[in-house]
């Protein structure tokens, strides 16, 4: 079925008569084609956490840093929990009633994945803090009474080593700006083609 509905629409419907019917009966087919599609690269895009969290793990045991797994564990985290709403995502957007309408659907569709990407970013960003505070907390009890140049290993640099907060804010920036960047990118490829039958079906009734 998906293959005829794909195969139908890259020649525009020339071998179609197109009577109202046919052409909803199409359009309908298409979008849950496009979303399964969807659903499916986010199945895979979960997955994928699970491997990179045990990574985490294991770099932290490899290199043998004290409280190895903890730390590990603690660093795996954020990838833990994104694999779990992940999975509570997805579900949403398969329980997304279809209602007989195509235009709906998608727009519910394209609505609920510009709120998971937005929430997604929000938990990004605010999990830095979150995940470093502590290191940085054991950090500087740790190692009182050394500069932040004797913690790095550079010269020159006689900060006490409470400067290491500083880190904080810093990293706060740098994901902000990474998640607006992968987030609009993410979203914008996610719902282009949804977009697309969406204004084309706009365009039908008028």
């Amino acid at each position: 079925m998906k293959q005829s509905i794909n195969h139908i629409w890259k020649k525009g419907f020339a071998d179609e008569k197109l009577v109202a019917p046919r052409i909803n009966q199409l359009y309908s087919q298409k979008s849950i084609n496009v979303v399964e599609l969807l659903i499916g690269r986010f199945k895979k895009e979960i997955i994928s956490l699970i491997p990179l969290a045990i990574a985490v793990i294991a770099i932290n045991i490899i290199l043998d840093n004290d409280y190895a797994i903890l730390w590990g564990f603690i660093g795996a985290m954020p990838l833990l929990l994104f694999f779990y709403l992940g999975k509570r995502q997805i579900k949403s957007l398969i329980n997304i009633d279809y209602k007989s309408n195509c235009y709906e659907y998608l727009i519910s569709v394209r609505d609920r994945i510009n709120s998971i990407a937005k929430f997604n970013k929000r938990l990004s960003i605010s999990s830095v803090p979150i995940l470093l505070f502590p290191m940085l907390v054991y950090t500087y009890y740790n190692q009182k009474g050394r500069s932040i140049g004797d913690l790095f290993g550079v010269e020159g640099i006689d900060l006490p080593i409470g400067w290491i907060f500083m880190i904080l804010p810093i990293m706060m920036l740098v994901a902000f700006i990474v998640a607006e960047f992968v987030f609009n990118i993410s979203m914008k490829r996610n719902t282009a083609t949804l977009t697309a039958i969406i204004e084309e079906i706009e365009v039908l009734r008028k």
